[in-house]
């Protein structure tokens, strides 16, 4: 499998975000949000669990497992009836977890997910923005550089049940 980083074409053009065709498997390219959003852009890739240690120290055991995400960028009125950008960030994936009894594999169904973030100019702005934003939106800082790779990594971790376990263990766990 080819994991090579995902990125924009030559001349800053991103023409898998315009064309919607998919990136090569990497990592998501750095984005700057605002720009992103504005223009209505989408961008879409898989990145192997491989790529993300966090994923991976969360209890994923398959580092060849495929995280398939799509991004969105969209002008909308928020709640005030305010014209915002937003993203619109969708994960699916199917983890190999650990057993929470037997250690051993426990392969989960899959997990997708389509997650909102509201742009906000700042942290504090993002801070004190949340709580009016209602639970289907989370509110973001929108830094001039967003690490796409980061937040999917976030998300997905997110995603991951709280307690995996089989129904019954195959088998008992083994200590050496």
């Amino acid at each position: 499998m080819n994991s090579s980083r995902a990125v924009p074409s030559p001349a800053g053009s991103q023409e898998a975000a315009l064309t919607g065709d998919p990136l090569p498997e990497g990592l998501a390219p750095d984005i700057d949000p605002v720009r992103f959003a504005r223009a209505g852009e989408r961008l879409a890739g898989v990145t192997l669990a491989s790529r993300m240690p966090r994923l991976l120290a969360s209890g994923v055991l398959d580092g060849a497992m495929a995280v398939h995400w799509q991004l969105r960028g969209e002008n909308a009125r928020d709640e005030l009836d305010r014209v915002r950008q937003f993203l619109v960030l969708s994960l699916q994936f199917a983890p190999v977890l650990a057993c929470g009894r037997c250690l051993g594999p426990l392969a989960v169904d899959d997990l997708s997910i389509s997650r909102r973030f509201r742009l906000a100019a700042t942290e504090r702005q993002a801070d004190l923005e949340d709580p009016e934003a209602g639970s289907d939106v989370d509110v973001i800082a929108a830094t001039p550089r967003l690490d796409l790779a980061a937040l999917i990594e976030e998300e997905a971790m997110l995603m991951l049940p709280m307690a995996a376990a089989h129904e019954v263990c195959p088998s008992p766990a083994t200590l050496n």
